[in-house]
């Protein structure tokens, strides 16, 4: 009876390793519009100042450098900031006194940035940017999302733009 149950426990776990997945490296229908908005072409042949005006801009903001390789033109960066408002907070406990329940609302969250810069078939560079977050509760819980906020990819290539200009005019 013992080596049945041991054969059987082991024909389970060899066949559960055969689960195959179809869709597993299909894009979501979102990928185009998100690449989009995380991506700008720039006319310029030197990829190292393009880089460096990032990495000032991402400084600008509030940003901490955690890695910068220009080679790969690659930087990553974070900071950390408060989460959620103070309207929020009453809000939860408010609901949660009326529920009986413990409230649970944000606290803090540390947002992450990923650089990227490629070579372009028109002798330029792409610079693709992702802002991404953890979000921690007061019950020491913790979710990650990515930010697709517009307005936030559109103010960091604004900053950009105007960098490089500036840099490229030796103003």
């Amino acid at each position: 009876m013992k080596r049945i149950l041991i054969l059987f426990l082991l024909v389970v776990f060899m066949t559960s390793g055969c689960v195959s997945y179809k869709h597993y490296y299909k894009l979501d229908g979102q990928y185009l519009a998100r690449r989009q908005l995380e991506t700008r072409a720039y006319d310029t042949q030197d990829e190292e100042a393009l880089l460096v005006a990032s990495a000032q801009v991402l400084q600008d903001l509030g940003f901490t450098l955690d890695e910068s390789e220009i080679k790969l033109g690659l930087i990553t960066a974070n900071k950390d900031r408060e989460a959620g408002s103070a309207g929020q907070k009453v809000g939860m406990i408010l609901l949660a006194a009326f529920a009986g329940t413990q409230p649970v609302y944000d606290v803090r969250q540390k947002i992450y940035v990923t650089l990227v810069s490629t070579k372009n078939h028109n002798n330029g560079y792409n610079v693709r940017i992702e802002f991404a977050r953890v979000i921690w509760n007061n019950m020491n819980q913790a979710r990650i999302e990515k930010i697709q906020d517009e307005e936030i990819y559109k103010d960091f290539f604004d900053k950009l733009s105007q960098s490089v200009f500036l840099t490229a005019n030796n103003i």
